[in-house]
């Protein structure tokens, strides 16, 4: 097979530490079976591989694929119809959310993602409510999709097996159905259990996906674990599924502390916080990824980096959700390794992880000499060789060096440098500051050519964007009515379930922003 040689006027390699970056001017990247074999100086690389098919220019910037590392679904809550709304106010309206096939769901999904240069994306798919904790065919479909579209994949069903729409300071889910009216009580907790599985046949049927699918496509799905979120988990499904991951020697993602109840909860609870609890079950570790971590302790923060254990931050859905800001330049001042998700949706309503860099870039500048916010490089490398980690790739993705894969986009750097770019300023700085999704002109995932001239060479978009929407444009099944009935009639009941839970909003958490 002739390999594939890619010139670009920037080859971005790799980040060095928070402000610089390997980068070869005029370089190129040649690639051979899905391989990276060389990166040099484009002049070298021709003379070598004079056989190479050659794309790219001096128009471009040749830099790795980027790794979303927090994802769910394809269509937004609010292309659903669903209001933003707090999270736990979210979780009961989404219930009438139109139903759509998750194979176009998430063959959009990947579809949106490649066009905006993400070439992995881990999902943390809930396989659906009452049959089974993971529903085989609703598993394969989704699968399927990511397949199809060529993206790389890190499939992890999200699992769950108690209060998985309601917990806070009042209690859990048994205390809210408790205050409801006799009949909206019982409608809600057959609804709610239908979801609930014992903790041996979770585990057995998640441990069915791993073989099923693990290592497939020649390495480009891997699967890894996702307990929901601590307190929708028992201690005995929480430690099943972390000897899961440790058979299978993968990563773990647990939700963790995205809201200020949950913080309540924990405290509750446990009589520590959510982390400490995971802490006194040995569940922390370097291959555990703590997603959101908003409302973490400095006790928490130094937790993390003595075990090691990393976080994802999803700004865009912390937003939307009003779930609050991770303390971002905490952890990294502690050495706690930080990816980044787009969540459920991204800024613009999308998974552009470029627009989702530059929010992480600005939201942390606040006020005062004394703070230090992440810096463009730092950002990057949040985005690629981070998140390769805390997708269970390890380090064979997100850098640009020789026996990684050839996960390459090919950026247009027309608008990024026009009408003038100073040549002082880096190229991580321009890319991370200016770049767009739209700015992406060619993708690679192991060395296969899924993007030109930002188009889909496996998908036709067209034809997905129609069949997308001619599924959702209906009315409503009589089950999709029952479901947003019930979501809109128990609305007021979670609002004053959770009323008076921030009347003290002292420690323990970080101190970030305007707080303490």
């Amino acid at each position: 097979m002739t390999g594939t040689l890619i010139h670009g006027k920037y080859v971005v390699c790799n980040v060095i530490d928070a402000n610089s970056a390997e980068v070869i001017t005029d370089g190129a990247v040649y690639q051979e079976n899905g391989m990276i074999v060389r990166v040099g100086r484009f002049d070298d690389l021709r003379e070598e591989f004079p056989s190479a098919e050659r794309i790219g220019s001096q128009n471009h910037v040749v830099m790795p694929g980027l790794v979303n590392a927090h994802d769910h679904v394809g269509m937004s809550r609010f292309q659903l119809g669903v209001p933003h709304r707090p999270l736990e106010l979210s979780s009961a309206l989404s219930l009438g959310a139109k139903d759509l096939d998750p194979y176009l769901d998430h063959l959009w999904g990947a579809a949106q993602m490649l066009e905006s240069g993400t070439t992995t994306v881990q999902v943390m798919y809930s396989p659906g409510r009452g049959e089974s904790p993971i529903a085989a065919d609703l598993t394969d479909k989704v699968v399927r999709a990511y397949r199809d579209a060529g993206i790389r994949l890190a499939f992890a069903p999200i699992l769950q097996d108690q209060n998985s729409m309601v917990s806070g300071h009042n209690g859990d889910e048994q205390t809210f159905a408790r205050q409801l009216p006799k009949d909206l009580s019982q409608r809600f907790l057959d609804f709610m259990n239908k979801g609930y599985f014992p903790v041996d046949e979770i585990i057995s049927l998640a441990e069915d996906v791993f073989k099923k699918y693990d290592g497939s496509e020649n390495g480009r799905i891997k699967v890894t674990v996702a307990p929901t979120n601590v307190q929708r988990c028992s201690d005995a499904l929480l430690m099943g599924l972390r000897a899961l991951s440790q058979k299978y020697d993968t990563t773990l993602h647990i939700h963790l502390l995205e809201t200020l109840y949950q913080k309540f909860f924990g405290l509750r609870a446990y009589g520590k916080t959510a982390l400490q609890h995971l802490d006194s079950l040995k569940f922390l570790g370097p291959d555990v990824i703590c997603g959101h971590s908003v409302w973490v302790t400095d006790e928490d923060i130094q937790l993390l980096r003595e075990t090691r254990t990393g976080v994802c931050h999803n700004p865009s859905s912390n937003f939307r959700l009003q779930s609050g800001i991770a303390p971002v330049p905490r952890f990294l001042s502690e050495g706690i390794p930080v990816s980044i998700g787009t969540d459920d949706t991204g800024i613009n309503d999308d998974k552009d992880m470029f627009q989702e860099m530059r929010l992480v870039l600005r939201i942390h500048r606040v006020p005062g000499f004394e703070h230090t916010p992440p810096t463009a490089h730092q950002v990057f490398a949040m985005a690629t060789a981070n998140g390769g980690h805390a997708c269970g790739f390890g380090d064979s993705i997100g850098a640009l060096e020789a026996g990684k894969k050839a996960d390459i986009v090919l950026v247009d750097l027309k608008r990024i440098e026009e009408p003038y770019l100073d040549p002082d300023v880096s190229i991580v700085d321009a890319i991370v500051h200016r770049a767009r999704g739209n700015d992406v002109d060619m993708v690679l995932v192991d060395g296969e050519i899924v993007v030109r001239d930002g188009k889909l060479l496996r998908l036709d978009r067209e034809r997905l964007v129609g069949e997308i929407a001619q599924a959702l444009d209906r009315p409503r099944h009589p089950h999709e009515i029952a479901r947003k009935e019930l979501g809109l009639e128990l609305e007021p009941h979670i609002r004053r379930f959770y009323a008076d839970a921030v009347k003290d909003l002292s420690a323990p958490h970080a101190k970030y922003n305007a707080q303490g």
